[in-house]
């Protein structure tokens, strides 16, 4: 076994995206209509995600015949395909199981989530295709653009004449209704940033272009498995193959539960101290997100990559040799397997088994500061405004299947070699920053935000007893209107 330094290499890397084969692209891939779905396949009902797009990864692939599974029996071969939709949502499996005993009347069978899909015959396991198959599963998504900073515009209510200001949509309620960070003028020339508990979709526009209305996203997951080979069938999602899809969370799951990748700030009262939870190397790396890398382990059957993402994840990928009579690739990420399967089943580029996938995440900044009752007066009332912002890194796994060993087999993080990389430095114990508003965005770019209290707002509308307020929805007959309920807090 090899253990290799971080040691800085000059090369690039090209043509990273294999391109599709034009026989596999499904292109305009039928729906299931009444005309050409089988009998005894349905569409399946749209299901809600709620969270930021219809964000697809796919955690595991694997594409097994008899030569590594025994259980399979000769000729068959299993694909299975473990899919996120959203980053918590409950994983959809799906197993498509095909056996070509008898060559020119293949039986296939198709599982998702433990329910049978094909065949319709409950007393049947498998059954031979009389038609292609096409299944769908669609999703609903939340707004697109949600957390990117100044996607939209934002119109408030409460003004007595209409004006759009630009503003990130941090979280969709489950009311329908948006929390948004308002990019209010301040009288000086400049901006400072405000914080919005429930604002309507009606009040929300794109803030480039055409100024469009907001409206949600709808995506499409669809098998298709073709009568006479029905070892091509076809995944995708909006007629995209599902091998563009590969990916995993970061931070890890296991690391997750730590409760990091969020920094915590405090603001004082009069706004003229910010403390945080972290030291200057933690903070600066978390806004960075930088990849470092820690290691690297070879031999002839096994190839391992140890790297850090920001402060707070670590992962390891690896590619090994487990079968000898097989052209199978294993690939796990994070001690569990990703993809297990030849080069051709992953569309790898000419002469290479070659793989991509995402690390997806999201780190959030929680501001605790006191609220403001809208007029530039602080009152004695909390709140936290949490910043939440995703990001992506494309990781790239290859070597040429000519190769007989997996030394040579490199690994490229948004297109930079692993041996190119950062070293990762192990973190020292450091003070927490304690400095002014000022300083922290001179230093880092960040501007401290403000948090309305609504209830302290009205009340200064309305009268000089400052009331809390509490929105309740009631149907009348001409529309659903507002009503407050009332009652004394103090300031």
């Amino acid at each position: 076994s090899l253990t290799y330094p971080l040691v800085a290499m000059r090369g690039g890397y090209s043509n990273r995206g294999a391109a599709s084969p034009s026989g596999n692209m499904p292109g305009n891939m039928p729906g299931n209509t009444p005309g050409n779905m089988p009998g005894n396949m349905k569409k399946s009902r749209t299901v809600q995600i709620d969270k930021s797009d219809v964000d697809f990864m796919v955690l595991e692939y694997s594409c097994r015949d008899s030569s590594v599974l025994s259980t399979l029996g000769k000729h068959c071969k299993e694909s299975n395909w473990t899919i996120a939709v959203g980053v918590d949502s409950t994983p959809i499996h799906i197993t498509l199981h095909v056996d070509k005993q008898v060559a020119l009347a293949p039986e296939v069978s198709v599982v998702c989530n433990g329910e049978k899909i094909f065949p319709a015959d409950p007393s049947r396991q498998k059954a031979k295709l009389k038609q292609d198959i096409r299944w769908s599963k669609p999703f609903r998504g939340t707004l697109k653009g949600l957390a990117a900073k100044n996607f939209f515009e934002v119109r408030p209510e409460h003004l007595s004449h209409e004006q759009w200001y630009a503003a990130t949509l941090t979280e969709q309620r489950e009311d329908g209704l948006f929390k948004a960070i308002l990019q209010m003028p301040d009288g000086r020339g400049g901006f400072h940033p405000v914080d919005l508990p429930a604002v309507r979709v009606e009040n929300v526009r794109e803030a480039s272009g055409m100024k469009r209305p907001v409206s949600l996203p709808y995506r499409t997951l669809t098998l298709e498995v073709p009568m006479r080979d029905p070892l091509h069938a076809l995944l995708a999602i909006d007629d995209e193959p599902i091998t563009h899809f590969f990916g995993r969370p970061t931070p890890p799951p296991q690391q997750q539960g730590k409760g990091k990748n969020r920094i915590h700030f405090t603001v004082s009262k009069d706004r003229m101290q910010v403390q945080t939870d972290a030291g200057h190397a933690v903070l600066d790396h978390f806004l960075s997100g930088e990849v470092r890398g820690i290691r690297q382990q070879a031999d002839e059957l096994k190839h391992a990559w140890f790297f850090q993402v920001g402060p707070f994840a670590e992962h390891v990928v690896e590619i090994e040799k487990r079968y000898r009579y097989s052209n199978l690739v294993t690939l796990t990420v994070d001690g569990t397997l990703l993809v297990e399967s030849t080069a051709e089943d992953i569309e790898s580029r000419d002469g290479h088994w070659e793989c991509s996938f995402r690390l997806v995440g999201e780190r959030f900044m929680d501001w605790e500061v006191f609220e403001s009752d809208g007029n530039g007066s602080t009152i004695n009332n909390k709140g936290v405004v949490t910043h939440r912002s995703k990001y992506t890194h494309e990781v790239v796994v290859t070597f040429k299947e000519s190769d007989r060993s997996l030394i040579p087999a490199k690994l490229f993080i948004d297109d930079i070699d692993f041996v190119e990389l950062k070293e990762a430095r192990q973190l020292r114990h450091e003070d927490s920053i304690v400095c002014s508003p000022q300083a922290l965005s001179s230093s880092y770019g960040l501007l401290v935000p403000y948090r309305v209290n609504e209830s302290a707002h009205l009340a200064r509308l309305h009268g000089t007893a400052l009331v809390a307020w509490e929105p309740c929805w009631r149907e009348r007959p001409a529309g659903w209107h507002i009503c407050c309920l009332l009652h004394e807090i103090s300031a």
